[in-house]
């Protein structure tokens, strides 16, 4: 049914986007346009054959006239002999010519083979993107993922307070109703107000967690009438120690960008081959079989013209092209170059993230394990503190106090383990990994 709402562990919602979320049917696309094209490129190893055939009408006759001459056979003897012009038939009206021509080339300079460089290192390019996308999708399920869990924990605490504060309003009133000295008008006015702040904040929250699983759902793929729910309480277990030079030479090695780049400076390192091939010759073998039909028996159309065939070996070499070929070269390495820098830039920028990252995460642990003994005295002082005041021992805004006071420790906990979690998974993403091993 459209309104059955499913479970999905993060396992299964990271599971479920690399399936559906379109973002990876994209660039799977790409693998196979860069395998094509380096199909293609590979093709040129291979003769070209093609077959021509085509059929001719001419509006008359083609005809050759034999120009007029003068022999003197027997000069003084005999008179000249005059042979009047003659119009010769050579072709007639229709003709049909069908031929098979082979070309292939035997040297190109070494353009051949940098080109289909260009397109293995394009193909490796684009398998690296799938990579990369995964990763992203990966990422974004995370991000979302812990989103909806941190506003969760925060509207379940913002519900539990308004309970609590419910439960201080009704007490109040009924210490304010039945004449007790220890509460006035004001203490029932602030109990009130409290519970009304705490109920307005749980609402927030409660729409902002529902806009976080609307956010997990598009990444994931789902459709958007499908209603989901998080399958899990916590977050995943936290690493229990990370080496900075570790994860950052991991993500040397295994980021899919900085491999990219340094994918890309072998492809425009064959670039400059591709431009430097220009400076050699190319030669070319060429051959054809010819068939000659008209309908004239005779003239051109005998049966010497009507079947034949050429082999032949071409060659060209561009003597002058005003620096053309210089430029290109320089133009390719330049490229090449700028390619290196940007990997390099990269690399340096990879490594301060991770750092930073680093340095966030130690402090979200520090502030986990610090909170988590601060709930156990919050929680003892709201226990204390209500029933003092169910005694009279303590003024209204007190349990207020000692209810924002918990309820700030507990947030504070949960965002600190929101925190955590988060930069792990950056980490991750930035080493070229979905989890970090």
């Amino acid at each position: 049914m459209a309104n059955d709402v499913k479970s999905y562990t993060l396992d299964e919602a990271v599971a479920t986007a690399l399936e559906k979320n379109r973002l990876k049917v994209i660039s799977q696309k790409s693998v196979a346009i860069a395998e094509a094209q380096y199909k293609q490129a590979r093709s040129t190893y291979w003769p070209t054959l093609s077959l021509n055939a085509n059929f001719i009408r001419r509006d008359e006759t083609a005809i050759f006239e034999f120009p007029a001459q003068r022999f003197d056979v027997a000069p003084g003897m005999l008179p000249p002999v005059e042979v009047p012009a003659l119009d010769v038939d050579l072709l007639g009206r229709d003709t049909s010519h069908y031929s098979l021509e082979m070309t292939y080339p035997l040297y190109t300079g070494g353009k051949r083979s940098s080109l289909i460089e260009q397109a293995r290192l394009g193909v490796d390019i684009a398998t690296k993107e799938v990579h990369r996308t995964n990763l992203q999708i990966v990422q974004d399920v995370k991000r979302y993922y812990y989103a909806a869990l941190y506003t969760r924990q925060l509207a379940a605490l913002a519900e539990d307070i308004t309970i609590s504060f419910e439960v201080l309003r009704d007490i109040t009133q009924a210490f304010y109703d039945g004449g007790s000295e220890s509460v006035n008008k004001l203490d029932l006015l602030q109990s009130k107000l409290a519970h009304t702040l705490a109920e307005a904040t749980y609402e927030e929250l409660a729409a902002k967690h529902q806009a976080a699983l609307a956010a997990l759902s598009f990444t994931m793929g789902l459709e958007w009438q499908e209603q989901i729910q998080l399958g899990t309480q916590e977050y995943p277990d936290a690493a229990n120690s990370l080496e900075l030079d570790r994860l950052i030479g991991q993500a040397e090695k295994f980021n899919p960008q900085i491999e990219q780049l340094a994918l890309a400076v072998e492809a425009y390192e064959a670039k400059v081959d591709e431009a430097r091939s220009d400076h050699y010759p190319t030669i070319g073998l060429m051959a054809s079989v010819d068939e000659f039909n008209n309908d004239l028996d005779g003239g051109l159309s005998v049966e010497e013209n009507e079947h034949s065939w050429q082999l032949a070996i071409g060659m060209e070499l561009k003597l002058f092209d005003g620096g053309l070929i210089k430029h290109r070269v320089a133009a390719a390495k330049a490229e090449k170059a700028q390619k290196e820098q940007q990997r390099l830039l990269l690399s340096e920028s990879t490594a301060t993230q991770i750092k930073h990252l680093f340095i966030k995460t130690g402090a979200a642990r520090k502030q986990v394990d610090i909170t988590q003994q601060a709930v156990e005295t919050s929680q003892q002082n709201l226990d204390l503190s209500n029933r003092a005041y169910q005694t009279g021992a303590v003024k209204t805004e007190k349990i207020i106090e000692a209810n924002l006071l918990d309820a700030m420790v507990r947030a504070n906990l949960a965002r600190a383990s929101h925190d955590q979690a988060l930069h792990l998974a950056e980490i991750a993403y930035l080493l070229g990994s979905e989890v970090i091993e």
